[in-house]
């Protein structure tokens, strides 16, 4: 979602401001607004207002008049439904009359008004007659331009003060307890979804960030973290990383109990759209990614090792988790029955279901590899690996044992069970597992004189337990044939 942050367009959508900031001036000083437009409003280029040639006096308290207070009301329920805006008003005023440019150039002249809703944001609207009503703005929209333009108009109605009081109720199901401190409009869409997008403090305990839609727009709200944003145009003022770091301490010590955590940043959002990975740095031990629900309830962890696929961990140094990842993947597959010193380590994939990353090792106890599926922290599946032999029959992931020294093997073992035959291997294919014998691997043998077999290769890699020529498979229909081409054509006339 792109979110626009300068003020081209938030001025576009208040563009009643520019002479209705003399009738703040004029609200500001208690003046009774029927009478507004009795009264000559000078604007200077310095910013500088008087109403009838006396200077006004803006820190004047607003008061309401009783009378156009009840006409508001009755009036702004047919402006606010003619505007498409979803509001249920606790509370209207009429501030006044305005006149501003419409797109075309044509000027226009109209009532302005401000609203309180029972929910969502207060807001300034102009009523140009009973079938047209000009843009709304927010009244923190108003708040944020007073920023830059000190003399510009607020809203005023008790319900509106300060302008963020809407907020409390809708943080409230993302930061419970949030007893808001600050808040602020940072800037706003302009394609679909259309939102506003604001910051809110939360004093001692961490704030964030929400996308709400904009008036008389349908969008769904959203809640973001302020790490989230960190770093981006975004990036939270109210809430300090201290703050920030303290709401997902839990997260890291279910994760891993041990873990002194010094930092912590958002990594990115798990493909299912329902889950946020972190990452964690510890002061005492490497770090580690982790996967937590919208919530923000623990789900899984992700060793450094294993995240390269979420674009590594940069917390914690490259060589100490692989040094820390060795000494975890050799205790795994050694108390699973498969002995290796791992010396080095390649996370091809993970297997959501599972919870596993697929991975190749390389170790001396392995001289043919292992690769295979191992869980992740916290997963209840098991290690299942085979040799880089069997990885050839499937998906061909082994790259610290190549092809090539895999049939150099396969060339020696060939040469002992068919002695005599002048068997160079050519081409190997490699068909699969046996059934007949636990570990075996079926494979196809071409060599370059045209002679083929289909042989087994043995569980120790060691030998071939049995191979048949090409030309006796053929002749007897065994299951197995030989397709490589020209494999078994082999003549004496040759």
């Amino acid at each position: 979602m792109k979110i626009s942050f300068d003020f081209k367009k938030m001025v576009q959508r208040a563009q009643t401001l520019a002479i209705a900031l003399g009738l703040a001036i004029v609200a500001s000083a208690g003046s009774h607004p029927a009478y507004a437009e009795q009264k000559k409003i000078e604007f200077s280029k310095a910013g500088k207002f008087k109403v009838d040639g006396v200077k006004v006096d803006t820190s004047a308290a607003f008061k309401i008049d009783p009378a156009v207070q009840a006409k508001s009301m009755a009036d702004i329920p047919a402006i606010i439904a003619l505007a498409k805006i979803d509001c249920d008003p606790v509370d209207a005023y009429l501030m006044g009359p305005t006149e501003f440019a419409k797109d075309d150039g044509t000027k226009v002249k109209g009532q302005l008004y401000e609203v309180a809703c029972k929910t969502g944001p207060g807001f300034i609207i102009t009523s140009i007659s009973p079938t047209e009503v000009g843009q709304a703005f927010t009244c923190s929209l108003a708040a944020k331009l007073q920023a830059t333009r000190p003399d510009s108009i607020l809203c005023v109605l008790p319900e509106n003060k300060p302008h963020y009081a809407w907020l409390t109720a809708i943080v409230q199901p993302y930061l419970p307890g949030c007893q808001i401190s600050d808040a602020r409009v940072i800037g706003s869409t302009s394609t679909e979804p259309l939102i506003d997008r604001y910051e809110v403090g939360c004093g001692a305990q961490a704030g964030g960030i929400i996308d709400y839609a904009q008036l008389g727009a349908k969008a769904p709200t959203e809640f973001k973290s302020c790490l989230v944003v960190d770093g981006t145009s975004s990036a939270c003022q109210f809430t300090t990383k201290e703050q920030t770091m303290a709401v997902l301490k839990p997260v890291a010590t279910t994760a891993d109990k041990d873990c002194q955590v010094n930092n912590v940043r958002f990594v990115g959002v798990n493909k299912e759209n329902d889950g946020m990975f972190y990452e964690f740095g510890c002061t005492n031990k490497p770090g580690f990614i982790a996967l937590t629900k919208l919530d923000n309830t623990f789900e899984r962890s992700i060793t450094c090792a294993s995240a390269a696929g979420l674009g590594g961990c940069k917390f914690t140094d490259a060589g100490v988790a692989a040094a820390d990842a060795n000494g975890t993947y050799s205790a795994l597959l050694g108390k699973a029955g498969f002995p290796c010193t791992v010396t080095d380590y390649n996370v091809v994939g993970t297997q959501e279901q599972t919870k596993r990353d697929y991975v190749e090792f390389k170790c001396k106890e392995q001289p043919w590899g292992l690769i295979g599926f191992v869980p992740q922290p916290g997963s209840t599946a098991g290690v299942r690996v085979n040799d880089c032999f069997i990885d050839q029959t499937s998906r061909k992931n082994c790259t610290f044992v190549t092809e090539t020294q895999l049939r150099a093997q396969i060339d020696k073992l060939i040469k002992v069970a068919q002695p005599g035959k002048d068997c160079d291997v050519s081409d190997v294919r490699y068909i699969g597992e046996s059934d007949g014998i636990e570990g075996a691997v079926i494979v196809e043998i071409a060599c370059s004189n045209k002679r083929g077999y289909i042989a087994i290769i043995a569980p120790n890699r060691n030998s071939i337990a049995d191979s048949t020529p090409c030309k006796i498979a053929k002749s007897h229909n065994d299951p197995v044939q030989c397709t490589i081409a020209g494999n078994g054509t082999y003549s004496s006339a040759d």
